[in-house]
């Protein structure tokens, strides 16, 4: 039955394998051809011809259906039918070789085709053997070992008593050629016949198959070397075409390959007998071949010696196996004792048990317990032998236990139930959760009942416990997880079904990855986990996604613990949607405008910073255009703010239409916006050119009419923009703002309405300027700035007092100018440090001074930029100087230049009589210069006014400045104001003054600013 299920699926094979069927039926016939025409041909070299052709085909077909059999086995036995296809192929190639050998008139012994031929025993051989030990225990691959390798010993030594007598002449490497087929043949045979018996293998056609061929193929060449040694002829298609099918049978053998083990207990116990007769049998096969030397009676010594070696390696290794046999006997009767005191052990746990254990019979009598049981009845086993439960407890219970005791007989399964007990030791109430399972014989008849009771009054309790945590986590707002190590789930809440939108038993199949958008791969939960194990409490946002698709917002609250051996997380999960919209708001509010809804400067430097990190990565370049509306404080006064405010909303809305989606747009404040260009690409030529067009068509489009009110006609504006370009990082983003900013006031400069790029000599300026500015604070700190001093003479010729003026002097370098570094200062806000330690310096020369006669009287002035003037605490600074150094507030004098005074005259006036209040007196500096000086002149408590060199420069030879001069003065004497004369350089210039009634001067005329070191020669 078994040959032809094999059979029926080896026909399916062929029907469904192409490749195999093609194969098989070339093979065939070549090897059909080769048998037919050797029966046929009449001369030798045609017999010859067929011959060869029968071989090669066979051996052919066979490599190739054994390589197409390890393409279709499975993976258990591809390596071994590898190796076995490898020998085949092997066996072939020394065929073809043999053909061209023959071809050639090549007839010696040993050949190349020989050294192929060799290798199908081996190779055979390994693949039987890693078949076989992929199914044999440590056990089984020793008695295979062994009972293939006494089996192959006395069929090689039967070989070399058939072979040896006979060698004669035969060189020993053509004797040892002989020897070697037949025997690496039948040593793979012997590998695959005690495979059989020892690994108790199925009856397969296919192997028995491959078996034979094996066998068949190792008798043949033995057979040929035999009649070879004797001289005989080898030829005849009956016994030639033997090699050829056996080849083709193992070949077809591999391609529906059967190699596993059996469970039939007859041909187990056939094959202990084969196994154990096995020694026997190759000691009488080494014995016959002992006798069978004897018979030749010139057979040399070494050949007697050889097949003795051989006998006697058969006996020893006959023998140790029975050694093993005994030691597998003495190990069972070892299994035989640790079986008792696994039993004993079994028994010694069985008592240890704190559950209640007992076994009845199918009558409800007792036939053993545990010592648990024996506390709950209160008897020992002994006591309970043959009783029942209507012994022990009341008639209630007993009916109870034994109605149960029924069920499970019935039923024929485990059956569970809890009852509650009173224990009769200790009179202790309980509840058992009590498992029954009934016994059965062989043939299913029930024996009794084996119960084991557990006591769960405290799981009980802790139910009740966990039940009420239950009811509390599904009674709060937030939603409640348990997962564990691996992240499903173990425990939801209600809210945690209603948020997800999933029932509890969808969740309790489902993962964390399964509902976070933002962790979704296993990796990334293990790193959350390890988090969680180390920190215990983690708190933190995510997204999660519901059963519709949707996502929202949460906060976790994640407790990481262990509970009876297991790690668990506790998520308390809080949907912060309305909290998201909040901070969203916030958002807005901090970052974007609140009129155009346009990112601020906040939001403005963070992506210009993120353009210049792009543009740094790419090498291309971008743009930034600071836009300012012409005349919008005009608007602003004359229609209204609320007008104002709809034409800055229609700007930003033509602004962000006029630019690309990935263009940003800012609002800076007021009137002034801001366009970041990027993506302009690596030429700058090309990159200005495609900025002034955005910029061109951004003007064009904020040039249009507006219609800001329904009463009012159309609006017309223009707008001036500031265009500078960046690539990188080379320039800050604080000085790409200056740059952009520069380049808007050139255009409103010339005529607004422009367009106007930042050019390199803006760039020189400001890198000048900024590298002005850290020298200024660096001369600041380290005391570089002097102060000199230019005298101030009456109309008699008597030094009544000087002007303190700045110099600064960095080391090494020559002395910077007043006209260049004042401004910096103005602008940068170090005037405010400056003016401080100017007046600080000049008090304390004033106090210097009141240590000599000569100096005690002098009054000195210090001039006060308007920066420093309007600071809210510039009265405190000054009563500070004065109370620090001690002086006489009279003998300081503060100059004020117009542009103090040009706006809020009314805290100008305030402040400078709080300073005339503390004793100070004021000089108006550079007067007749401005355009509000004579407007603001009799509100200001002056005491002096300081006439311009610019008017003085020019007097004697303008008769315009001679007017202006002649005016100031009428004017200051009208108002009681005392004037003095500053750039006085010549003699002439002193006497117009003089005639004029100007009775105070100071010039190079007189002397220039000096040092206070030098101050000692002018008293002299």
């Amino acid at each position: 039955m078994e040959i032809t299920q094999s059979t029926n699926q080896l026909g399916r094979v062929y029907q469904h394998m192409s490749p195999e069927r093609l194969v098989l039926v070339v093979g065939l016939c070549g090897l059909l051809a080769g048998v037919m025409g050797i029966q046929l041909a009449q001369d030798v070299h045609w017999i010859r011809f067929f011959d060869n052709l029968h071989w090669t085909s066979g051996t052919l077909m066979a490599a190739m259906l054994a390589w197409l059999g390890v393409r279709a086995a499975e993976p258990g036995h591809a390596g071994g039918l590898r190796w076995i296809a490898i020998g085949l192929s092997a066996y072939a190639v020394g065929q073809i070789i043999w053909d061209i050998q023959v071809l050639s008139g090549y007839h010696g012994f040993v050949s190349p085709s020989d050294l192929f031929y060799i290798w199908l025993g081996p190779c055979v051989g390994a693949g039987l053997l890693l078949d076989a030990f992929r199914l044999a225990d440590p056990v089984q691959r020793k008695t295979l070992l062994l009972d293939a390798s006494i089996l192959a010993i006395a069929a090689t030594t039967l070989i070399l008593v058939l072979y040896l007598p006979r060698r004669g002449e035969l060189p020993l490497l053509s004797m040892a050629m002989m020897v070697a087929y037949p025997a690496s043949l039948f040593s793979a045979a012997c590998i695959g016949l005690i495979a059989a018996p020892t690994l108790r293998l199925k009856f397969s056609w296919s192997y028995w198959l491959f078996l034979g061929s094996l066998l068949v193929m190792g008798v043949c060449w033995m057979l040929w070397n035999s009649m070879a040694l004797d001289g005989a002829t080898t030829d005849g298609s009956w016994f030639n075409s033997l090699f050829s099918f056996s080849a083709m049978g193992m070949g077809l053998a591999t391609l529906v390959w059967n190699f596993e083990p059996t469970r039939n207990v007859r041909w187990e116990r056939w094959s202990e007998g084969f196994l154990r007769l096995l020694p026997l049998v190759a000691i009488v096969v080494s014995g016959f071949a002992v006798l069978l030397l004897n018979s030749h009676d010139g057979a040399p010594m070494a050949v007697s010696y050889t097949v003795n070696v051989g006998a006697l390696l058969v006996v020893v290794l006959a023998m140790f196996k029975q050694s093993l046999l005994i030691r597998d006997h003495e190990l069972l009767k070892s299994l035989s004792r640790n079986l008792e005191e696994s039993e004993q052990l079994n028994y010694l746990i069985l008592n240890a048990m704190p559950d209640l254990i007992w076994l009845k019979d199918a009558e409800g009598g007792y036939r053993m317990c545990n010592p648990a049981f024996e506390r709950f009845f209160g008897a020992r086993e002994s006591e309970l032998m043959g009783r029942t439960d209507y012994d022990y407890v009341d008639p209630e219970m007993a009916r109870f236990l034994r109605q149960h005791d029924l069920e499970a007989m019935l039923a024929g399964n485990p059956v569970k139930n809890e009852e509650w007990v009173r224990f009769a030791d200790d009179g202790r109430r309980a509840l058992l959760e009590t498992l029954k399972t009934p016994l059965c014989d062989r043939n299913g008849k029930v024996l009794g009942v084996l119960g084991i009771s557990r006591d769960i009054t405290e799981r009980d309790r802790a139910s009740r416990h966990l039940a009420l945590v239950d009811f509390a986590l599904n009674h709060v707002k937030e939603a409640a997880y348990l997962a564990d190590a691996e992240g499903f789930f173990t425990y939801v809440n209600d809210e945690a079904c209603r948020a997800l939108g999933h029932s509890r038993d969808e969740l309790l199949t489902m993962r964390v990855t399964d509902v976070d958008v933002e962790c979704t791969r296993p990796d990334q939960w293990q790193a959350q986990w390890n988090d969680l194990k180390s920190l215990k409490t983690v708190t933190f946002e995510s997204r999660h996604m519901a059963h519709d698709g949707s996502q929202f917002p949460v906060e976790v609250n994640a407790n990481y613990f262990e509970f009876s051996g297991q790690a668990y997380v506790l998520g308390l999960v809080r949907d912060i949607t309305e909290r998201k919209q909040v901070e969203e708001q916030i958002r807005n509010l901090a970052y974007f405008d609140s009129l155009t809804r346009l990112p601020n400067r906040r939001l403005l430097m963070d992506r210009l910073g993120h353009a210049l990190a792009s543009s740094q990565r790419s090498r291309e370049f971008g743009a930034l255009l600071i836009l300012d509306l012409d005349n919008f404080k005009t608007l602003n006064d004359t229609q209204g703010h609320d007008v104002g405010d709809r034409l800055l909303v229609e700007v930003a809305r033509r602004l962000s239409a006029s630019v690309r989606e990935q263009d940003t747009v800012c609002r800076l404040g007021g009137d002034e916006f801001v366009v970041v260009l990027e993506g302009l690409g690596p030429d700058e030529q090309h990159a200005a050119t495609q900025a002034e067009m955005v910029a061109e068509k951004v003007r064009q489009a904020l040039n249009q009419p507006y219609s800001l009110s329904l009463n009012e006609g159309k609006f017309h504006g223009t707008t001036s923009i500031g265009l500078t370009l960046f690539r990188g990082q080379e320039s800050s983003v604080d000085v790409l703002l200056k740059q952009a900013d520069v380049a808007l006031y050139q255009a409103k400069d010339a005529g607004r309405n422009l367009v106007r790029f930042f050019n390199p000599a803006m760039q020189a300026a400001i890198d000048s300027r900024t590298v002005m500015e850290a020298a200024l604070r660096r001369a600041l700190d380290k005391g570089e700035f002097r102060l000199f001093y230019q005298p101030q003479i009456d109309q008699y010729g008597v030094l009544i007092g000087a002007e303190a003026l700045l110099r600064w002097q960095p080391p090494g370098q020559d002395r910077v100018s007043p006209a260049d570094f004042i401004p910096l200062a103005e602008d940068s806000g170090l005037i405010l440090a400056i003016g401080q330690w100017v007046l600080d310096t000049a008090c304390a020369q004033l106090k210097d001074w009141e240590n000599d006669p000569r100096t005690r009287s002098l009054q000195l002035s210090v001039n006060v930029s308007a920066r420093q003037f309007h600071q809210h605490d510039f009265v405190e600074s000054v009563q500070h100087s004065l109370v620090s150094s001690g002086i006489n507030p009279a003998r300081l004098k503060l100059e004020l230049t117009e542009s103090v005074v040009l706006d809020n005259v009314d805290v100008v006036v305030s402040r400078m009589q709080q300073l005339n209040a503390l004793g100070l007196s004021f000089c108006l500096d550079d007067f007749g210069t401005g355009y509000s000086s004579l407007s603001y002149l009799k509100r200001l408590p002056l005491d002096q006014v300081k006439i311009d060199q610019s008017f003085v420069r020019d007097i004697t030879e303008d008769p315009n400045d001679a007017a202006i001069v002649k005016a100031i003065m009428a004017m200051c004497r009208s108002l009681g104001l005392q004037v003095i004369a500053e750039g006085v350089e010549t003699q002439a210039q002193r006497d117009f003054l003089l005639q004029n009634e100007c009775g105070i001067y100071q010039g190079f005329l007189f002397c220039g600013p000096v040092p206070i070191e030098e101050w000692g020669r002018l008293l002299e």
